[in-house]
């Protein structure tokens, strides 16, 4: 079709995004089959990695959901921190 195909593939569970200049294509892969889902190319798709502590930096946007403990602190479990420009969809 000559349309340039950019594939981010995650080896442990066989997800994978791909983009394309005509949009993103999402690839759903689930016990029993597989599903394919075209968004335009003003949809921003994302996809979740693990990272470490050298993406939270000041003044960059994050997201979480976390619990009050006693003390007063906050626990968590997860963080969505921004990347390459791109921000958490909080």
């Amino acid at each position: 079709m000559g349309r340039k195909t950019r594939r981010r593939y995650d080896e442990r569970d066989g997800r994978h995004v791909s983009q394309t200049t005509d949009g993103g294509i999402v690839h759903v892969t689930y016990k029993g089959g597989e599903s394919e889902y075209v968004v335009g190319p003003d949809v921003p798709v994302l996809a979740y990695v693990l990272a470490d502590r050298t993406l939270l930096k000041n003044g960059f946007a994050v997201g979480t959901i976390a619990v009050k403990q006693p003390d007063g602190s906050l626990l968590t479990s997860r963080v969505t921190a921004e990347k390459d420009g791109v921000k958490p969809p909080m």
